[in-house]
């Protein structure tokens, strides 16, 4: 049973327990999972918040709908947990995979109307826009344009932010770490000039990711992601108070 008193919705509980039996192989390749009405009576919530859980797996590509049959677990991909301490590169070095991050632009702007009040900033404060490309296995996997108040990131360079890491870069001069990210990902075409950054045909189908990223001492980053395809999926679990 899930326990609606935490601080979490049953929905993201729900989404957690499913990423566990995916990712650590208790669900397997080809195995059909239990059905909705299963999933309902062992955590004991309803079928909608079941049916939106499922609808996110299968969209990003864990889980397969087949008609009439059931829902059965996708192809094995690459996944990785996303806690506070958290590196994807260090991970999938782990795996023996090689993952980098190229920098395309670090920029310095005055933040507009909504990010002054998103983040709480003065009305000096800067925002620092960082425009990165990453790879998995020489591949293109991903572009990301995020968005960090300067406070957290005082005199960072280029250098730096590709080197170290953006987290690690806030960290080390803040002490300041994710706790929490809210996200919403969905199925779009390529913007043209991402398009062209990665490398990819027009009209090629992606996950655009929307992400806001929380610390302890409140939002640290704002990020638009574009992933490509199925290849790679990213587990994102994050706890608080570690």
């Amino acid at each position: 049973m899930l326990d609606s008193n935490l601080p979490v919705s049953l929905q993201y509980q729900l989404r957690e327990i499913m990423f566990e039996k995916l990712n650590s192989g208790e669900w397997k390749e080809g195995e059909m999972i239990p059905s909705e009405h299963e999933l309902c009576e062992e955590y004991g919530v309803s079928r909608i918040t079941v049916r939106e859980v499922l609808k996110e797996l299968v969209q990003s590509g864990y889980l397969k709908r087949k008609q009439g049959k059931g829902t059965f677990v996708s192809k094995p991909t690459v996944s990785a947990s996303l806690v506070s301490n958290y590196s994807l590169s260090q991970d999938l070095k782990q795996k023996g995979i090689t993952s980098e991050f190229k920098l395309l632009e670090l920029n310095f702007l005055d933040a507009s109307p909504s990010k002054k009040e998103f983040f709480g900033l003065s009305d000096n404060e800067r925002i620092v826009e960082i425009i990165r490309i990453r790879t998995i296995k020489d591949e293109i996997y991903a572009w990301e344009k995020a968005y960090v108040p300067e406070r957290y990131l005082k005199n960072i360079t280029e250098k730096e932010i590709s080197e170290k890491g953006l987290y690690p870069s806030i960290k080390e001069r803040t002490g300041l770490y994710p706790v929490e990210a809210e996200e919403r990902m969905e199925a779009v075409i390529c913007p043209d000039y991402v398009a062209v950054q990665m490398h990819l045909p027009p009209n090629t189908a992606v996950f655009k990711i929307k992400k806001n990223t929380k610390s302890l001492s409140g939002y640290i980053e704002k990020c638009e992601s574009y992933l490509v395809g199925q290849t790679y999926n990213i587990k994102h679990i994050i706890q608080s108070g570690i």
